[in-house]
C-alpha cells in the first residue's frame, strides 16, 4: 500500500456525489456504519484506500474501493 497521485486522481475522477455516498458508507467497529472524515487517499494493488476516522468516535477506519 502506498500513498500516490496516481490513486488520488481516481478518486477525484469520480462524481461529486458518489465520493460523498461512499464516504458516508464506512465500517467503524465500534459505530457500525459512519462516516469517514481527515482521509488519505492510498493505492493498494490496483484498488483505492482511504484510511481516516470515524466522524463519531474519531476512531481509525477504512474503505476499499475496487
Amino acid at each position: 500500500m502506498q500513498k500516490d497521485e496516481l490513486a488520488e486522481k481516481r478518486w477525484l475522477a469520480f462524481p461529486n456525489e458518489i465520493r460523498k455516498k461512499l464516504e458516508e458508507n464506512v465500517f467503524c467497529s465500534r459505530c457500525g456504519v459512519t462516516t469517514i472524515i481527515d482521509y488519505t487517499v492510498y493505492s493498494s494493488d490496483f484498488n483505492i484506500l482511504l484510511k481516516g476516522r470515524c466522524k463519531e468516535c474519531n476512531g481509525e477506519v477504512a474503505r476499499l474501493i475496487d
